[in-house]
């Protein structure tokens, strides 16, 4: 489970919210916890973060940074609890 929450973070990278919906749809038909969803949540900004990007490559990625840490953080801590 560990290697889907690091796919689901790094797709979560992609600054659309497109491939969200896999995730959402894994969830729903119970092929996923609950935890890899909210990893992927935390990280996913949809079409938020495309401003940000024209505006300043530097922030944007100090932002992703600071997101995929916190969505490994939470989704790692909730797997261990089986949540």
């Amino acid at each position: 489970m560990f290697i889907i929450l690091i796919v689901a973070v790094l797709i979560g990278i992609i600054p659309e919210s497109g491939p969200h919906i896999i995730f959402i749809t894994m969830f729903a038909s119970g092929t996923i916890p609950f935890s890899i969803l909210l990893a992927n949540s935390i990280v996913q900004d949809g079409h938020g973060a495309i401003p940000l990007l024209a505006e300043s490559r530097k922030s944007f990625v100090y932002l992703k940074l600071v997101n995929v840490c916190i969505g490994l953080l939470v989704g790692s801590v909730m797997l261990l609890f089986k949540l």
